[in-house]
């Protein structure tokens, strides 16, 4: 996603009305600038220079019939759908519907707004088992540990069982995702109602009912939890389903953790090829007799970050509900932490 700042204001193609205000309303929740043009015959220059451009749905078609350079960044915002689909393709533009999209809108402008945000981290299985939510789970702990805010944990997997399970939080009070299901828009500081294990806000399914976890509420939650803390990590799962597909839109860093064998490596070849992981990078487990990372990495044509190592006291540690940065040996908790700075790098920066 491209990054705004006061030079580049977001463009608002809009005319005056409640599509307007309601975009206008985001931009200003993230402290952004808006240029706003009702004239199409004035969009050319501004249309190049904007960082991203947000076309109100009743002005698509004289937009469209500018013939305007093809770019990025454009989303297409309202709440006549029939409009939304018919412009959407001629504009290359992405659909943000109103106003169920409006933590959506949020989120896109939310990713250059003037305020330092943390970075967003998915952690994605490439094949089952190999670790994936022990290793969001550490990667959380131990940036909590490390830094000076704390770090939230995502479970965006309706499949999974609940990532508190994992950290030994079940009974732990807050609120978890059913009573989280319907936030949307912009939303405020949720650390003192969420449960808190090692300094982590967790973010958990509840067993019981299933739950349909909607795209909407995920991104207003990543977006409010990026505002308060250090790192945010998600952990999608490997169902492709719509939360896991918009886990791995709002990430800013996609790890695919590969078990270093050729099985392995097949299974993450196939969920490369499958899902939006173009940004993927390797974090290699390795059993004894695996296969060297550099080959996994040459294989998959992707950079390997981190080398895991085989750490057996994991299960029993997770059967216990001890966190794995609690029950994991030295050696598995410095690849984490030498990840977190990893991760994390840059973040005064902005």
């Amino acid at each position: 996603m491209a990054q705004l700042s006061p030079a580049r204001p977001v463009l608002v193609v809009a005319a005056p009305g409640e599509t307007q205000d309601s975009i206008l309303a985001a931009v200003t929740a993230q402290e952004l600038e808006a240029e706003v043009i009702v004239e199409p015959e004035r969009l050319a220059g501004p249309w190049r220079t904007a960082a991203t451009v947000i076309v109100a749905d009743d002005q698509a078609e004289k937009v469209a019939a500018r013939a305007l350079p093809h770019r990025e960044d454009v989303f297409l915002v309202g709440q006549q759908p029939e409009l939304l689909s018919a412009w959407s393709a001629p504009l290359a533009a992405r659909v943000i519907p109103l106003p169920e999209g409006a933590a959506w809108l949020g989120a896109v402008l939310g990713e250059g707004s003037s305020r330092t945000r943390a970075p967003v981290v998915a952690v994605i299985g490439g094949s089952g088992g190999v670790g994936a939510s022990t290793l969001a789970a550490a990667l959380a702990q131990l940036s909590a540990a490390g830094g000076a805010s704390a770090a939230a944990l995502v479970d965006a997997d309706p499949l999974g069982g609940g990532i508190d399970l994992l950290l030994g939080a079940e009974r732990v009070q807050g609120w978890r995702w059913p009573r989280l299901n319907s936030a949307v828009g912009q939303l405020g500081d949720l650390r003192g109602y969420l449960p808190v294990v090692d300094g982590v806000s967790v973010v958990s399914m509840a067993r019981g009912a299933e739950l349909d976890l909607a795209r909407e509420p995920l991104a207003a939650i990543v977006a409010s939890l990026r505002s308060w803390h250090s790192l945010v990590v998600l952990d999608p799962g490997r169902s492709g389903g719509v939360s896991a597909r918009e886990s791995l839109r709002l990430s800013t860093h996609q790890l695919l953790v590969v078990a270093a064998t050729v099985r392995g490596v097949a299974a993450a070849r196939e969920l490369l090829a499958s899902a939006d992981l173009e940004r993927a990078e390797l974090v290699v487990r390795r059993t004894r007799g695996s296969l060297p990372a550099s080959l996994v990495g040459e294989a998959l044509a992707r950079p390997v970050v981190a080398e895991l190592p085989d750490e057996p006291a994991l299960l029993a540690a997770s059967e216990r509900g001890e966190p794995p940065a609690r029950g994991s040996r030295r050696r598995y908790r410095r690849t984490v932490a030498a990840l977190v700075t990893r991760l994390t790098a840059g973040v005064a920066d902005g």
